[in-house]
């Protein structure tokens, strides 16, 4: 069972401490222990590298198979946490500055919409189809909660859109065959975020 934890615990933990300090570890140690100069063009970056251009796709086509909203959200870290790395793995600054950007973007978004989902939870909606018609008992819940997901999605001007854009800005700027597939994987991730938030 995912979030199993109340509500503001979950919101924390799947949002900002848990899974942040995750990806902060790996960010600590790609570029403060081993460095760039050491990891750049090695298996060392190649291998996770592609890991994380796969791990974008797969948690968003897995948030989009699950109807509990709680671990569509869960799923949707998956993928988001890999945005960070694919920024961190392209072993630039200016990668490192959008994946760094990202990881603070997506703590906002996400606590706000694991909050929404718990007061959703209050109300004994725990699945997608059960949210059909909510915005008439629930208006300002429903629009922080689609407003969430915009930010998501990244739509532009929300937060989402500037980093995921840095992302591909830089994955582009780098050049080679994975940053390029970290930006086809964006497009992709894009796309099934508008699916499983929006739709």
């Amino acid at each position: 069972a995912a979030s199993v934890a109340p509500t503001p615990v979950t919101a924390l933990l799947h949002a900002v401490a848990v899974v942040k300090s995750g990806v902060f570890a790996i960010l600590r140690a790609t570029w403060f222990t081993f460095g760039p100069a050491l990891l750049a063009g090695s298996w060392a970056q190649s291998i996770p590298l592609a890991m994380v251009v796969f791990t974008i796709s797969f948690g968003c086509a897995m948030a989009l198979k699950d109807q509990n909203i709680k671990r569509r959200l869960a799923y949707s870290t998956v993928s988001n946490l890999s945005y960070i790395l694919l920024g961190v793995l392209l072993l630039t600054p200016e990668g490192l500055r959008a994946g760094m950007m990202h990881m603070v973007y997506h703590a906002l978004m996400k606590i706000t919409l694991f909050l929404c989902a718990g007061v959703y939870l209050l109300k004994k909606i725990i699945y997608v189809q059960d949210m059909r018609g909510i915005h008439t008992a629930m208006p300002l819940v429903t629009a922080v909660f689609t407003l969430g997901g915009l930010a998501l999605t990244g739509i532009p001007p929300l937060l989402g859109f500037s980093s995921k854009w840095a992302l591909g800005m830089f994955s582009v700027a780098k050049g080679g065959f994975l940053p390029l597939m970290g930006v086809v994987s964006l497009i992709i991730s894009a796309t099934l975020t508008a699916f499983y938030m929006l739709v």
